[in-house]
């Protein structure tokens, strides 16, 4: 029998064993193997000099042994018997014969076991197991044989360990298995091992360590590259039914897939193995890591070239099954919009339900929100349109229902790169827009002349009825942000109770106050107006003058504002917030204004961060103890493909009632609130008319978006409530944050409640839970509500037991079924909260 081709590991663990023998005698030690050395003639093993011979005959080893100083060692490898050595090598040498190279003798060592004997079931692995473990074996060698006896399980595992670089063996039970396996160095092990023994570690991995390990082994050792997570997604995704395939297609695709993970796999390995992968994809899709993303794709195209496209549609987890429910909601949204209903409006939601199931819907995140307004559009469509009885009436309506449409539509106007989600959001916006014009040309017959506006506060009575009854108690700062809307102020207002701030609304209201400006819409009208008490036209200088004349204030304009390198604010500005003598401040923010002219301004995202010196101001405010009133002059509405009707030396959505009549979407208006000369104007009240050259925005016009002035009363969080002030509740409608009501839902009666001791409101612990935290599907920077004071009283509002009967005496509103976006403030308790909510849908259905 040939002797065999020694390896320097092999080598050098036979030698090791060997010095390390107790009972050694010599420093000779004679290996029958070739004597062929490629490697340095001089090796250490175990800190001892060793000289490699080459034994091709008895006079050479005898050479090399004498040659050798005394204190280093000698290996002869040789091929020759014992006579053709010699007598003379022989006595020299240890045991004074040839060493067999028993490659198991070095194993017990390599795992620290207290007996030489190798376990049957251990020898039965193969004959590649000492090698693969001398080649394999790491700098701090194999973990200790668990009561220093060997078994197949853990050889096996401490191969696999050394083989994937994992810490432990206990990983090997987790999902750390698998990304080792699509390294560069573990499968250029797996590589570098003949089929023959590559299969036998693949089938002693499936047999000792688990089934699905085995699996992966042999999804790392495929021909070409195949991400070993790839395969364990399609392994899981074809067998997540369990060992009975659901159809043909999945039958035939679960042979095809053998050759990536071998012949005949257990449904439980595969749905094992499949776990594993999900796992750390999903860990990685969460960190933004592409390596989620590869895998998914690669996963996907591997079940497609399986023949399982239909598999792929269907899953919970590929990028197909994401792609599929997306498509689906798609179309929902377009079917909603051709036919408005409560059931319609349901399927939307159910539909991203859906999406939200998916494992992968961490790549649909940046359309998430876009989507949720997508929702809240198609809830809003199939609402009643409520009356209106006035121009007072129709502004209420807006700032409470119709603002928080123009909100979502900016969104959904932005769009989505994904096309059918594209196509389904440009059917919604355009219904949207429809609707919004409907009630925007409602509304404008009552323009005309002096209109009735109880209930709407003028915005040259801002100071005297909302400004100076405030200063008579607390200190007001007046931020004045020109050109904010309704739907802008939604969207900055979460910021401002990020901050510390408490939002107010006068006692016995459930809503925020919305202002009247002048006409028409223009900064020179109407903030002028604001400024001097009385409608008037002017300019900054007009309004210092007035304001100071008629409420003892000063106000601060855009230049007034710009502060020297590393000052936030003016020292001017922050002093006089900070005097406590000066009883109000004003400030006027032009940015929103500003980015009319030219920002893109549905892909703004409005902030107290965006808007130039607000954060400063409100900080300054709250830090001097000033109850904040932010307010605009005027609003503003979007360019969304308006068209241009070319009106010289005319403003962007006004021109002089002297040219053309007005035509239907347009309106003459003229009277003591229009300032125009004149006091005649005509006023485009469709968005989409514009007299001058595009621009993000404009205003000046009569629709409500440009009508309709936000007015915000906050305090700081702690304070305590100016007299005749409460704590606002959320003003979101209801259709913003709840699904539409199932077709079968009846609305309990409340009962008639019995004649009760009025009761005064009751105290919120410090950590009681509030329906004023946002809604979990509404985007903190889209919710409106500001976050309230635990230090303060509850409004008295639904406490349990019917409805209180003088809540539309209080509010001044003409129905129950006006309260369809009242709530309740705050709940101590989860149940309460949940009487509350119920109590909310009530009031939803009344009507």
């Amino acid at each position: 029998m040939a002797a065999p081709l020694v390896s320097e590991s092999t080598l050098r663990d036979h030698l090791a064993a060997w010095i390390n023998t107790p009972r050694r005698r010599s420093r000779t030690l004679l290996v029958r193997a070739q004597p062929s050395w490629a490697g340095e003639p001089v090796i250490e093993v175990v800190n001892k000099r060793v000289h490699i011979v080459e034994g091709v005959s008895g006079l050479a080893a005898l050479d090399a042994m004498r040659s050798t100083p005394h204190d280093e060692f000698v290996a002869v490898l040789t091929e020759l018997n014992e006579p053709a050595l010699g007598t003379a090598v022989l006595l020299d040498a240890e045991y004074g014969k040839i060493t067999a190279l028993d490659e198991w003798s070095t194993v017990p060592e390599l795992f620290g076991t207290r007996s030489m004997v190798i376990p049957r079931s251990v020898r039965d692995l193969g004959p590649w197991v000492p090698r693969l473990l001398s080649s394999w074996r790491r700098d701090r060698g194999y973990p200790p044989a668990p009561g220093g006896l060997l078994s197949p399980g853990h050889v096996m595992r401490s191969l696999l360990v050394a083989l994937l670089e994992l810490d432990r063996p206990e990983d090997l039970d987790s999902s750390a298995t698998l990304p080792p396996l699509d390294d560069p160095g573990a499968r250029a092990r797996l590589s570098e091992l003949d089929e023959p023994t590559r299969l036998s570690v693949i089938s002693a991995a499936a047999a000792h360590v688990d089934q699905y390990v085995g699996m992966a082994l042999h999804a790392a050792s495929a021909p070409g590259y195949v991400s070993a997570i790839a395969v364990g997604l399609a392994a899981g995704e074809l067998w997540a039914a369990g060992a009975l395939p659901e159809d043909a297609d999945t039958a035939a695709a679960r042979v095809r897939a053998e050759q990536y993970i071998g012949s005949s796999p257990s449904a439980a390995a595969a749905q094992r193995f499949g776990a594993a992968a999900r796992t750390i994809t999903l860990r990685w899709l969460a960190g933004d890591d592409r390596h989620g993303r590869d895998v998914l794709e690669q996963a996907e195209a591997l079940c497609s070239d399986l023949g399982w496209a239909n598999g792929v549609a269907r899953s919970s987890l590929l990028p197909g099954g994401l792609r599929a429910r997306v498509a689906a909601f798609a179309a929902t949204i377009q079917a909603a919009v051709d036919h408005p209903s409560a059931e319609a409006s349901r399927s939307v939601d159910a539909a991203l339900a859906r999406i939200d199931e998916h494992a992968a819907k961490i790549s649909f995140i940046r359309s998430r929100p876009t989507a949720d307004m997508a929702c809240r559009l198609v809830r809003w469509l199939q609402t009643p349109v409520e009356p209106i009885d006035g121009l007072a009436s129709a502004m209420r309506s807006y700032a409470a229902d119709g603002a928080w449409a123009d909100l979502a539509l900016g969104d959904i106007w932005d769009g989505d790169m994904n096309r059918d989600l594209a196509a389904a959001y440009h059917a919604l916006a355009l219904a949207v827009q429809s609707r919004r014009r409907e009630e925007d040309s409602a509304a404008s017959v009552w323009l005309n002349g002096d209109p009735a506006i109880d209930g709407v506060v003028p915005v040259e009575r801002m100071l005297a009825d909302v400004v100076v009854p405030l200063a008579s108690h607390e200190r007001v700062l007046l931020i004045v942000l020109d050109g904010m809307s309704v739907p802008t102020a939604a969207e900055l207002l979460p910021g401002v109770g990020e901050l510390g701030w408490v939002e107010l609304v006068p006692e016995g209201a459930l809503r925020r106050q919305v202002g009247l400006p002048a006409l028409p819409t223009v900064t020179q009208y109407s903030r002028t107006s604001l400024f001097a008490g009385e409608l008037i036209a002017g300019n900054q200088q007009i309004e210092k003058a007035r304001f100071r004349s008629t409420v003892n204030g000063i106000v601060f304009h855009k230049d007034d504002l710009r502060s020297t390198a590393g000052h936030s604010l003016p020292s001017a500005v922050a002093e006089a917030i900070a005097d406590p003598r000066q009883r109000i401040v004003a400030a006027v923010l032009n940015t929103i204004d500003d980015a009319l002219a030219s920002a893109d301004v549905d892909s703004l995202r409005w902030s107290t961060h965006t808007v130039a010196h607000l954060d400063a101001l409100l900080s300054a405010a709250q830090e001097a103890g000033r109850v904040v009133v932010l307010t605009s002059d005027h609003g503003h509405v979007v360019e969304r493909g308006s068209e241009l009707r070319s009106v010289p030396q005319s403003s962007a959505r006004w021109r002089d009632a002297t040219g053309a009549a007005a035509n239907d979407d347009e309106v003459l208006v003229e009277g003591p609130r229009v300032l125009a000369p004149g006091a005649r104007a005509i006023l485009a009240i469709s968005d989409a008319v514009r007299y001058a050259a595009k621009k993000a925005g404009y205003h000046g016009g009569g629709s409500l978006a440009e009508l309709a002035i936000p007015v915000i009363v906050a305090k700081p969080r702690g304070a305590a409530d100016p007299p005749r002030w409460v704590e606002a509740p959320p003003q979101e409608p209801t259709w913003w944050n709840e699904p539409s009501a199932p077709l079968g839902f009846s609305a309990p009666v409340p009962a008639t409640p019995a004649t009760k001791k009025a009761r005064g409101p009751k105290q919120i612990a410090p950590d009681a839970a509030t329906l004023l935290m946002p809604n979990r599907t509404t985007r903190l920077r889209r919710s409106l509500c500001l976050w309230p004071s635990s230090s303060s009283p509850a409004p008295s509002m639904l406490t349990g037991g019917g409805w209180p009967d003088d809540i539309p005496s209080k509010t001044g509103l003409p129905a129950l079924s006006s309260l369809r976006c009242w709530r309740a403030v705050v709940a101590p308790t989860a149940t309460r909260s949940l009487r509350a909510l119920e109590w909310r849908r009530t009031a939803s259905m009344v009507s």
